[in-house]
């Protein structure tokens, strides 16, 4: 009988930010994955077509940025207090 402990998801290696230029949540985001050791791939749908086009495929309708792509996760918005517990267990 396997005994093993059960499986963790693993965490992405890297963190897709869609932004826009000035915003300053985007850069909360991205600030705050970059200060816990991850890559933070940093798309800016204002001026990459492919970007804008490659969001509307993750999350059709959605124009609020900043939009998280989290392995095959998508979240909409930046909450810092919702990102804390699931990184770190703290309130």
């Amino acid at each position: 009988m396997d005994q093993s402990p059960p499986a963790i998801p693993s965490m992405p290696l890297e963190v897709v930010v869609f932004h826009t230029p000035g915003c300053g949540r985007c850069q909360a985001a991205a600030d705050f994955f970059r200060q816990r050791g991850f890559e933070v791939n940093m798309l800016d749908v204002a001026n990459d077509f492919g970007a804008l086009r490659r969001m509307a495929r993750l999350c059709p309708g959605e124009r609020s940025v900043p939009v998280i792509l989290w392995g095959q996760e998508v979240f909409v918005g930046f909450d810092p207090a919702y990102w804390r517990q699931r990184l770190e267990g703290q309130p």
